[in-house]
């Protein structure tokens, strides 16, 4: 009986606690004071860094405001420049660190979905489905092309690969190629996922570990490179490419023909594009062949706006008529087939100097507007302002190639400085050189002046790179290719 009485009351008990548990659930509680005043708590170390939207701020203040690009925020929120921001909404700041950090990063040639997680220590799933990548992208990704990324390397910096690429022979064993290169048969299973024992065959791309960077790229390429980074508008683009096989590349990028030549231990080839060039994908394909062919290469490379405007140019009454279009066609015509030319072997070397000393009055690449007229051209040079009679000078060896008197150009020296790179004089008053002569940087050439289409003494100095005018200030701050 007494047993019965205390299992009862045990079963109260019990029933008792469990509504006062309910209770405590659904009701709202006192609340209580804390005892102790301190500093608003933060996130632990290994959290991702957020910021929920306060009333008034836009991506530039938050990024502002975390030292961060808005590019950024809006690669790792998957925001897009239409989207409008809600007061509350949780935002991922990229950088900081931690067991996970958000990060955006950017591309480079050859990388896959599988590179990209390696330099991440991350899953290839996870970087696809944060990206939203589906087949065909999950196995190649356009250079540059913005990602989304969950680091799990303790920071939002990329790790470097580093490695050399090795192509198997036919008589070659994971043994002997290991023992090739001074390496375990671990590190290198390891460094391509092989499993234990490791096989390998013939024509298989492996990695050696090393102290190199290592490119994700196709067969028996070494590396590739392409400057500059991001291209745009009016840029002279450098290919640079090494390979394990013996021969000639070839290649084409937005829609030009790629001339390599021997730089180093591989190649090298320029192109230009002009300002008018359209701001999209432009597929960059490699080949190349001697003793047998080599591996296709092929991946998208944007061109992103260089942010040129236009000039209201007021041409007077008696120059009017140097604006009939029929005079510019045929003049553009006739320079066009000077300028195509390629000529050899480059004869600069390092940077080019600035052909004269003077302020920029109109730069490179903006649409000109003539008297009101409609936008059909752009600045293909760099206006320099000056007197008449203004030094000005070669900007690096080459040969004078042209020196003679055109309607809208006016009096006009062109200097031929080999590998297709040509620069020209326009609007002089004189000029010190004569057609064939070899010239050296810093040499005089020619004497500023307005002639031709001219409003004012100045010097308008072009740059060309395979017939097409690109813009020439970053020659004179970094050396190509």
């Amino acid at each position: 009986m007494n047993r019965i009485i205390f299992t009862v009351i045990a079963v109260c008990l019990s029933l008792s606690l469990f509504v006062l548990t309910l209770q405590a659930q659904t009701e709202n509680p006192t609340p209580v004071e804390p005892t102790t005043v301190g500093p608003t708590p933060v996130p632990p170390a290994n959290a991702m860094q957020t910021h929920l939207v306060q009333s008034g701020e836009n991506l530039t203040i938050i990024a502002e405001a975390f030292d961060v690009l808005v590019e950024d925020l809006m690669v790792v929120n998957n925001i897009r420049s239409s989207d409008i921001l809600a007061v509350g909404q949780e935002i991922l700041i990229p950088g900081g660190e931690g067991d996970e950090v958000a990060t955006a990063y950017r591309t480079q040639l050859g990388d896959s979905v599988a590179s990209v997680a390696a330099r991440f220590n991350t899953n290839p799933l996870d970087v696809a489905r944060v990206n939203r990548l589906v087949f065909p992208a999950y196995g190649g990704l356009d250079f540059n092309q913005p990602l989304a990324v969950i680091s799990h390397t303790g920071t939002a910096v990329p790790q470097t690969i580093t490695g050399q690429p090795h192509l198997v022979m036919p008589d070659e064993t994971a043994t002997i190629i290991a023992a090739k290169y001074g390496v375990s048969l671990a590190d290198l299973s390891a460094a391509n996922d092989l499993t234990l024992p490791a096989k390998v065959y013939p024509g298989q791309r492996l990695r050696i570990p090393g102290a190199n960077d290592y490119q994700f790229l196709p067969g028996e390429w070494k590396k590739i490179e392409i400057t500059p980074n991001p291209i745009t508008q009016g840029s002279t683009v450098a290919i640079y490419v090494e390979n394990f096989l013996d021969g000639q590349p070839t290649g084409e990028f937005a829609g030009q023909s790629l001339n390599f030549i021997p730089k180093e231990n591989g190649f090298a080839a320029l192109i230009g594009l002009d300002a008018f060039t359209a701001t999209e994908d432009y597929l960059l394909s490699l080949g190349g062949a001697g003793s047998r062919p080599w591996t296709s290469f092929h991946q998208d490379v944007p061109v992103q706006a260089a942010g040129y405007i236009v000039q209201e140019i007021n041409v007077p009454e008696e120059l009017a008529p140097l604006l009939d279009p029929e005079i510019r066609q045929n003049e553009d015509d006739f320079l066009y087939k000077i300028y195509a030319n390629n000529s050899g072997d480059p004869k600069w070397e390092g940077v080019f100097q600035v052909p004269v000393t003077g302020t920029v009055t109109a730069r490179y690449g903006d649409g000109r507007s003539y008297n009101a007229g409609p936008v059909e051209i752009f600045h293909s040079g760099v206006d320099f302002d000056g007197t008449v009679g203004t030094t000005i000078s070669a900007p690096a060896a080459g040969e004078v190639i042209f020196n003679d008197w055109l309607e809208l150009r006016g009096q006009t020296v062109i200097v031929d400085h080999g590998f297709g790179v040509m620069t020209g004089y326009y609007h002089l008053s004189d000029t010190f050189v004569e057609v064939g002569d070899a010239v050296v940087a810093g040499q005089p050439l020619a004497a500023g002046g307005s002639t031709g289409l001219s409003t004012g003494p100045h010097l308008h100095w072009e740059l060309r790179v395979m017939g097409v005018p690109v813009n020439g200030i970053p020659w004179t701050q970094q050396t190509f290719p």
